[in-house]
This record gives structure tokens, C-alpha cells and sequence, in this order.
């Protein structure tokens, strides 16, 4: 190995994970939102950037490769998916579900994945924080996704010009996330068409929600009801990606009811899932010091 090799290669004392000192320019995930929702967004740019760090170029090769089978479901095709309420989730695998303890590498990949679909499939995204207990109610999270999807699915601007700012008001004043969700995600979305390419190919949309565990206590129950029962009445284009260890609580409202069920959870279970990439680099640092 050469001085120069040498030079290129860091070891974060932390965590023992070798990185390249060559790193891509920080990917802004900060975005206008359209002002007629009045919402918040939160802004992930650093907390992305910080866990790309930790991603070693040429791994996950394997789930990356899952994760793009099930955005793009052969069945996103059939035209009988967009039919009743039913049949459009029935044969259409919406959520994918990443689960694992801590440390395996979740937040990494939901980071690599926001990276790759960021200019494709991407229009929404949130890290959940127990450190951010304001940023993680069940209501700021959908208004700060729904900023989301206005500022990247232009034909969602169209769909919820007949908004009712009102209505809207009143259910945040009651905290009635439910309410919430339906005025900005289940009306809007499932007034559009299915969006395509110009060959006329039906378009998958992305949603990457990290870390649903470290949601409050008191929020977590409430957010778990929205994946489970309005989540199921999203149009079946609408994908979303979500990470957590493996509490029973998420456990009991991810299997728990038939809506969920029909919609269809794709579940991957990491576990160690770094410890390969750990020996790896081990071994590249014993390496380095025999040179």
C-alpha cells in the first residue's frame, strides 16, 4: 500500500469503522415547502451527512438490491392495483419494515437510501429523535412530510388546492393526528393520478421514516396507529421505508390487523449487521501497521 493509500484512510476511534477521507459533498435535504400548508420542515441535512460517514462504499449490495425489488414491484404495473380501495393494496407490498438492535446499522442505510432516491423516487423523509421531543409528535411529523412531498411532487400542489385551511386548523388544535393525515396525505394522494415516466411506466414514490423507537412514549402508540390503519388507505404508488429495533408495541401494530396485513410488510430483521464491515477494516488497519 502506498503513502498516499495510506494517507486515505481514517479511523474513527469511536467506532473502530474505517472511512474514507474522500467523502462526497453533503447531500442538503433542507426544502421550501409550499406556503399554503403554513408547516414546518425539519431540516436532516447534518444528521444524514453524519451516518453517510459510516457507510463503506461496495457493502449492503445485497439489501440495497431488496430494497429496489420491492420499490419496484412488478405489481406497481398492473393497472388492476389501482382499481377499488381494496384491490390497490391487496397485491402491493407498501411498507418495508427495518428492524434490528441497536448499532446495526439502520439509520446508515435509511441515510444511503435517502442518498441513491434523493433525485428518483424520493419526496419525503424524518429521523426520529428522543432528543427532539417537539420535532417527533405525531403531528409535526406529518406536516414536516407533507412540506416534504409539496416541495418534490409538483402534482401534489394541484391536489390540495381545495385544502380546508379550517378544517386543518381544528383538527391541530384537537390534536387529532388522524384528521391530520387524512387532509394531508390520504385526500391529496389519492386525488392524483399514478405518477409515470414519459414511456407512461408507473413511478414509485418513496417515504423513509428512521428510527420509529425513539419517538416519545407518548406520541409512539398514536404514530404506530397512523402505519397501520392510514397508511392502508395511501395509493399503492406511495412506498414507505421504515427502521426500529424490535419493541413489542411495533411489533403488536405492525402484525396486529387484517388492513395491515392486506396492505403487506416486506420485514428485514439486521442482525450484527456490521460486524462484517468491522472485521474488514480490522484487518485493513493490522494491515497498515505491518507496512
Amino acid at each position: 500500500m502506498t503513502n498516499a493509500e495510506e494517507k486515505n484512510i481514517l479511523t474513527n476511534k469511536d467506532s473502530n469503522i474505517a472511512i474514507t477521507s474522500e467523502e462526497e459533498p453533503v447531500l442538503s435535504l433542507l426544502v421550501k415547502p409550499n406556503p399554503k400548508l403554513h408547516v414546518c420542515v425539519n431540516d436532516f441535512t447534518q444528521r444524514c451527512a453524519r451516518s453517510l460517514k459510516y457507510f463503506l462504499p461496495g457493502t449492503r449490495i445485497s439489501f440495497l438490491k431488496q430494497v429496489s425489488d420491492w420499490l419496484n414491484s412488478p405489481e406497481m404495473q398492473k393497472e388492476e392495483n389501482f382499481g377499488t380501495e381494496h384491490k390497490k393494496q391487496k397485491n402491493n407490498r407498501t411498507i418495508f419494515w427495518l428492524s434490528g438492535d441497536a448499532g446495526t446499522g439502520k439509520t446508515i442505510m435509511s441515510s444511503r437510501l435517502i442518498q441513491l432516491e434523493y433525485n428518483h423516487s424520493l419526496i419525503g423523509w424524518h429521523f426520529c429523535s428522543h432528543t427532539n421531543i417537539l420535532q417527533n409528535s405525531t403531528v409535526s411529523i406529518i406536516e414536516s412530510v407533507s412540506g416534504m412531498i409539496s416541495a418534490n411532487l409538483p402534482e401534489y400542489d394541484a391536489a390540495i388546492s381545495d385544502l380546508d385551511q379550517d378544517e386543518l386548523k381544528e383538527a391541530k388544535e384537537k390534536n387529532d393526528s388522524m384528521k391530520v393525515f387524512e387532509l394531508l396525505f390520504t385526500k391529496p394522494l389519492n386525488k392524483m393520478a399514478p405518477p409515470t415516466d414519459i414511456n407512461g411506466k408507473i413511478c414509485p414514490k418513496l417515504i423513509v421514516v428512521d428510527a420509529l423507537d425513539e419517538i416519545y412514549e407518548i406520541y409512539l402508540e398514536e404514530f404506530l396507529r397512523i402505519i397501520r390503519d392510514g397508511c392502508s388507505e395511501l395509493p399503492s404508488w406511495v412506498k414507505i421505508f421504515i427502521t426500529s429495533r424490535r419493541y413489542d408495541i411495533i411489533k403488536k401494530y405492525l402484525f396486529a390487523k387484517v388492513s395491515f396485513t392486506i396492505a403487506g410488510t416486506f420485514v428485514v430483521w439486521m442482525q450484527y449487521a456490521l460486524m462484517h464491515s468491522c472485521l474488514l477494516q480490522n484487518k485493513m488497519k493490522l494491515l497498515l501497521e505491518r507496512e
